[in-house]
This record gives structure tokens, C-alpha cells and sequence, in this order.
């Protein structure tokens, strides 16, 4: 389990720091950005109110995310351990994969930048840091072979 919170680690220090260089929204960010236009105002604005407004809200989901991140790494570690077989293959696959979905589902909202990048830029460089997040993440967790 500690490696899993070191590969999580690694994964929010590099997601973090992308959102202060360069301003690319945290994965929740991104997340966040693509599902509330789908929620109805009549659901999100009590929402807002029980959580104590727009900026108490933004900043849970800040701070919720560190968590999320840190889980993350725990299941990709264990998930990781379980395989017995063509475990680099499997891992770069699904590193791949979950890349790809990313896009897919994220890709509106990968046009935001909190440094005021042009659309196509900011979607390109958001792209590029998630892509670059899942490598840590798969890397990391390769890495946990010569670890343990």
C-alpha cells in the first residue's frame, strides 16, 4: 500500500505542478468542466448552497482530488501485482487506453487554460500532460517491480 501512495504521489506532483507552470487544469478540473453543463440548474444551484458556494465548491473539489489521485495509485500498484503474466504489455496498453478514453470524454473541456493559452493550444498541451500523468502513473508503477 505505501508504494501505491508513493506511485499516487508522484502522479499529483506532476499534475500539480503542470496546473502552476503551465495552467493546465487538474484532472478533476477537467472533469468537473465536461459533466456540470450536463447537470440541471434547478440540481446545481442548491448544490452550490449546500456546499457553501462557487468557491467553497471549487475548492473541495481542489482538495477532494489529492485523495483521488493518491487512490489511484494504490489500485493501479495493486492491480499491477495481480497480473502474472505479460505485465509490461498489459500495463502499456492500459496505459494507453486510459489515455484515449481521457480524450474522448474530456475533450471540450481540454480547451481551458488557467494561463490563458488560445483553445487549440490549451488542447493540445492539456492532452499532452494527461498523457504525461498516465506515463508517470505507468512508469511508476513498473518501477514498483525492482521495489518489491
Amino acid at each position: 500500500m505505501i508504494v501505491g501512495v508513493v506511485v499516487g504521489l508522484a502522479v499529483l506532483f506532476v499534475s500539480l505542478l503542470f496546473r502552476v507552470v503551465l495552467g493546465v487544469p487538474l484532472p478533476i478540473e477537467l472533469v468537473s468542466d465536461r459533466l456540470l453543463p450536463f447537470v440541471p440548474v434547478g440540481l446545481f444551484v442548491p448544490s452550490l448552497g449546500a456546499v457553501g458556494g462557487p468557491i467553497l465548491a471549487k475548492q473541495l473539489a481542489f482538495y477532494s482530488s489529492i485523495p483521488l489521485v493518491i487512490m489511484a495509485g494504490v489500485v493501479a500498484v495493486r492491480a499491477y501485482g495481480r497480473l502474472e503474466r505479460r505485465r509490461l504489455p498489459i500495463l502499456a496498453a492500459s496505459a494507453i487506453g486510459v489515455w484515449l478514453l481521457a480524450l474522448l470524454v474530456l475533450w471540450p473541456a481540454l480547451a481551458s487554460n488557467y494561463h490563458g493559452l488560445p483553445p487549440m493550444e490549451a488542447t493540445l498541451l492539456s492532452g499532452a500532460a494527461l498523457f504525461v500523468m498516465v506515463a508517470v502513473l505507468a512508469g511508476a508503477v513498473y518501477a514498483t517491480d525492482t521495489v518489491a
